[in-house]
């Protein structure tokens, strides 16, 4: 090597800022790609870094481009050649020797951390199962493409970290997965990552674990999206509620009205039949139902109604006919209150028949299928049938951009399940159906007899 030249270009890098800036940056370049290009454009940031590359590179190699005052068209094998005719050593030898820089190949790093990746995150897949293991699987994959979000931080904070986090998201998708619930965030959090705070509502691991369990879940993202959530947060919520998770348990009730009394720790919670007594619904909150049993009810059936419009135009009917049904109000997709009284009823009087009245859209068909899944309780379509819609399509709404689509998709899935004849009447259609429109036309019936269980 010649140590005149990089000891005269080093001195020059001291005291020229464009010199070391366009020094710098091939050397960058040769980082990235392992080696200096033959030949490239550089553009210039400042007017003096074009004058700079004449002087290190010399005028045959440096070239500006016509009509673009900051390009300069490089020809690096050219100068390259030059030194070297005069002794010298490599134009890639002698910016690195005089910047100081050691080369890398951070292609080939990028190549090895991610191949090296993908092998410990693969390795975490074959232990893991369900959502988990899918879940690992799919960062497998990105983490092998070296691209994206987990790459860059596996580059930045180390391998360890990132495997470290992924190995926490997967035990709470995991966890997730088979939770009985209800149960509030925080303890969930406890029992899954050993901290509260270890799973905080929209933070990066709250964020990666409620996304996983939205597309590798079966059936959870239909669940949620017949709740029709407003934007991702809601999503994201709506997902972990639906596994019986829950920020907090407070707010989670159900309106109902009906005959019957809950017992809970050797005290009797009447307040159902009293407010029934006196022609009222109730709201009674999840926190109430846990731990609690119903130790007598009066019914000729159940019935869960989707809309609350609905609901209470039911119950009036109820009241002037003396009638005795047990009637929930599910509010668009049922919360853990109305899956958790629902299935408490059905303990109690297993005889007793249950409907679900919703809207006959596939909203609707996906809130009675996603009741009957949650609640394990048989439960029937009341007034959400084809002949229903087809008497009523007429003053049907038009589907939304993108309905037909959804509903094509549902219908391609395994047959058997219910409402299918229902979906397929409303593609052909293009039309959905209200529950409010249906409700005038069919709440007079005559009273059953009741069945009284004590």
């Amino acid at each position: 090597m010649n140590s005149r030249r990089t000891t005269d270009l080093r001195d020059r890098m001291s005291g020229d800022r464009d010199l070391r800036a366009v020094v710098l940056a091939l050397l960058d370049k040769c980082d990235r790609n392992g080696n200096l290009p033959a030949k490239m454009i550089y553009r210039c940031e400042r007017d003096g870094e074009r004058d700079a590359l004449i002087r290190l590179l010399s005028a045959k190699a440096a070239k500006p481009v016509s009509g673009d005052d900051l390009a300069v068209r490089l020809d690096l094998e050219n100068a390259d050649l030059a030194l070297r005719e005069d002794g010298g050593t490599s134009l890639r030898e002698l910016l690195y020797t005089a910047a100081g820089r050691v080369p890398r190949d951070i292609k080939g790093e990028k190549a090895i951390l991610a191949a090296r990746a993908s092998e410990i995150v693969t390795s975490m897949a074959d232990g893991a199962s369900g959502a988990a293991r899918s879940f690992l699987l799919d960062a497998a994959g990105r983490l092998s493409r070296g691209q994206g979000e987990l790459f860059r931080q596996a580059r930045e904070n180390g391998l360890d970290g990132v495997t470290g986090e992924l190995q926490t998201v997967a035990r709470c998708i995991a966890a997730a997965e088979v939770n009985e619930g209800p149960v509030r965030l925080a303890n969930f959090s406890r029992r899954a990552t050993g901290a509260t705070k270890g799973l905080r509502a929209g933070g990066a691991r709250y964020l990666m674990v409620a996304d996983a369990l939205l597309r590798f879940l079966p059936g959870l993202a239909d669940r949620v999206e017949a709740e029709s959530p407003r934007d991702p947060s809601g999503r994201r919520r709506l997902a972990l509620e639906c596994l019986g998770i829950f920020r907090n348990e407070t707010p989670v009730d159900v309106l109902c009205f009906g005959s019957f009394v809950l017992e809970k720790r050797g005290a009797r919670l009447d307040s159902p039949a009293a407010h029934r007594g006196l022609g009222e619904p109730v709201r009674l909150m999840l926190l109430h139902l846990r731990d609690a049993r119903v130790s007598r009810l009066r019914a000729t059936r159940i019935v869960s109604i989707e809309n609350e419009t609905t609901f209470n135009d039911y119950v009036d009917l109820q009241k002037e006919e003396g009638g005795e049904e047990i009637v929930l109000c599910s509010q668009g997709q049922a919360n853990w209150a109305v899956v958790r009284l629902l299935r408490l009823l059905h303990e109690a009087a297993p005889s007793v028949p249950v409907f679900h009245w919703g809207d006959l859209d596939r909203s609707g068909i996906l809130i009675l299928r996603s009741l009957g899944h949650r609640s394990g309780v048989p439960v029937q379509p009341l007034h959400m049938d084809r002949e229903t819609f087809l008497r009523f399509s007429p003053e049907g709404l038009p589907l939304p951009p993108g309905e037909m689509e959804e509903i094509e998709r549902l219908l391609k899935k395994p047959k058997g399940n219910v409402g299918e004849d229902l979906l397929a009447v409303i593609r052909d259609a293009g039309k959905w159906v209200e529950q409010e429109t249906v409700a005038d036309a069919v709440l007079a019936r005559r009273k059953p007899q009741a069945c009284d269980i004590r």
